[in-house]
């Protein structure tokens, strides 16, 4: 049996059932879209942030969307919901089950279990660039999810704190190609807690969310070792040795979230600074090595028809701690190669004697780092080379089905190689350009009651990633002709228009206008989109 007749198969079975329940508690939804582009890249902002429903090259596609919900149980104190939704692409190959999950709550815990388009993390990715992680730019992949979704009043506090937190622990089962530094099968953790102030008007919050990759087989066969808790914890594990002995096993994504919601008579205001980090260098803000982040606000007018929805962001990624390579190493032509583990070191003048031929008395690790920091690493500090989204443990890094699970503004290897000049490739990474600086604005509202526009514009400045400007992480000789020597400019916008059918409820009639141009490429798409929400 074809995919295409199993997504039918188990569509039909489902709405047969629900069907049968009481008819308010069901919920369906049909959808045909059609895309065209001008180019083999479609315009960004026709296929990120929709989870992954469409594909993100080729210069056509069609498909056909079929989602169910059905409220099995829903009282005081137990939630209990199912659901389905099947694509059906023209190209049968590409047809899938894109939802299959339940969720709901058990008292005060929220959960989900399954795949489903759902990130408890999302403010407004429909207007925003998108969380830079757990958002939904790519497919939902397996997972179980186990938290406070939404934020809840402490009664011993007098409702003056508010908290929200889960954990999540998902399986990335793409295929994730066969590199040796490639993984299939590879596990994801990911956990966020959250505190807010309430009581009051202006609820200012702060968050921390922690993202990690572990475990998986090699192309090769191998197995990678798991020590869940020193994932968990990101702390180092003889378990599986080497780097990961000295930094921490898997490899670690994370992200500070502060911001403050404003409830005021004339709109809803939401302030928000993302910083995000890929070790300690980042995590501890206070070091000054953490410079990047995303600065957004997103204002919702309450009596102003045409405007519904705001969204302006600032965004800077490109410092990632900094030009310095992570970690000393040994210089070149010494009998040892690799990581220098200070802490090994017993005797700090013999060392420098041995390795660099300096005579020195009393120094001091202090003193030996701040050597190597002016002689060996161009007057950086270590601890930088951050390469957001990348690993060299996991070549694919954050991706699922080639999409990012973070931020649709960086692009993949794959992505890079269609638009961009040649040059000999380091490619140890799959994030090609990862350093994006630039600026978003979103916004949404009716032009009258039954048509709504939806508009989206972003600007970047694209610098590549440290990994190939330079021949490796831990490398200062520069790439030959690497296209990213100079920032390039790169404008995606996106107009979309919604009308509601006046003789049908819940026919929606929508249509897509995008362009991508600049220093990168040019591409011109549009989408056409029927959609059907039946309210019984």
């Amino acid at each position: 049996m074809n995919i295409q007749r199993r997504v039918l198969l188990l569509l039909t079975v489902f709405i047969s059932i629900g069907l049968q329940a009481q008819i308010n508690q069901l919920k369906i939804d049909v959808a045909s879209h059609t895309l065209v582009s001008s180019d083999d890249i479609r315009p960004m902002w026709l296929v990120s942030n929709e989870w992954g429903r469409f594909e993100q090259f080729g210069q056509s596609e069609s498909l056909l969307e079929l989602g169910v919900k059905y409220n099995i149980v829903s009282n005081d104190n137990f939630k209990l919901q199912a659901g389905l939704r099947g694509l059906v692409n023209f190209e049968i190959s590409k047809s899938h089950l894109q939802e299959a999950y339940i969720n709901g709550k058990l008292w005060f815990i929220d959960y989900s279990i399954g795949k489903e388009q759902y990130s408890p993390l999302i403010y407004d990715d429909h207007l925003s660039s998108g969380m830079f992680l757990m958002n939904s730019n790519a497919r939902p992949l397996p997972r179980a999810t186990l938290g406070i979704f939404d934020y809840m009043p402490l009664g011993f506090t007098k409702n003056w704190l508010e908290i929200k937190g889960g954990m999540s622990q998902g399986l990335l089962n793409d295929d994730r190609g066969d590199k040796g530094n490639s993984a299939n099968d590879v596990l994801l953790h990911e956990k966020f807690a959250y505190a807010r102030l309430g009581n009051t008007k202006l609820k200012p919050y702060v968050g921390l969310v922690h993202s990690a990759l572990f475990g998986g087989t090699r192309s090769n066969g191998d197995k990678i070792p798991i020590d869940f808790w020193a994932t968990f914890f990101a702390k180092g594990s003889a378990k599986l040795g080497g780097g990961e002995q000295t930094n921490a096993a898997g490899a670690h994504m994370g992200m500070w979230d502060f911001g403050l919601y404003w409830n005021h008579n004339l709109a809803d205001v939401h302030f928000y600074l993302q910083k995000p980090f890929a070790d300690g260098s980042g995590l501890f803000i206070n070091h000054g090595q953490n410079k990047d982040y995303i600065l957004g606000v997103s204002i919702y007018p309450k009596e102003v028809k045409w405007l519904k929805g705001l969204s302006v962001e600032l965004i800077k990624t490109d410092y990632q701690s900094g030009e310095g390579i992570p970690d000393p190493v040994y210089p070149d032509g010494y009998e040892k190669q690799g990581i220098i583990l200070m802490d090994q070191i017993d005797d700090y003048d013999q060392f420098m004697m041995d390795v660099f031929g300096k005579e020195t008395s009393g120094w001091t690790g202090d003193d030996v780092i701040d050597y190597m920091v002016i002689n060996e690493n161009y007057g950086h500090d270590y601890g930088g080379r951050d390469d957001f989204m990348n690993n060299g443990t996991y070549y694919n890094g954050w991706i699922y089905d080639g999409m990012n699970m973070g931020t649709p503004l960086y692009h993949t290897a794959n992505l890079v190689r269609r638009y961009a000049s040649s040059w000999q490739e380091v490619n140890q990474v799959n994030f090609f350009n990862n350093r994006v600086n630039g600026f978003h604005f979103g916004a949404e509202g009716y032009l009258s009651p039954s048509l709504k526009y939806r508009i989206k514009t972003t600007y970047t400045l694209n610098k590549g990633t440290y990994g190939e400007k330079y021949r490796g992480r831990y490398s200062w000789d520069l790439t030959d002709n690497y296209y990213f020597s100079n920032p390039k400019k790169q404008i995606y916008s996106m107009i979309q228009i919604d009308w509601q059918s006046h003789w049908m409820q819940g026919l929606i009639f929508r249509g897509k206008l995008a362009i991508d141009t600049g220093e990168l490429y040019d591409s011109v798409g549009g989408q056409l989109s029927i959609v059907y929400s039946p309210r019984f």
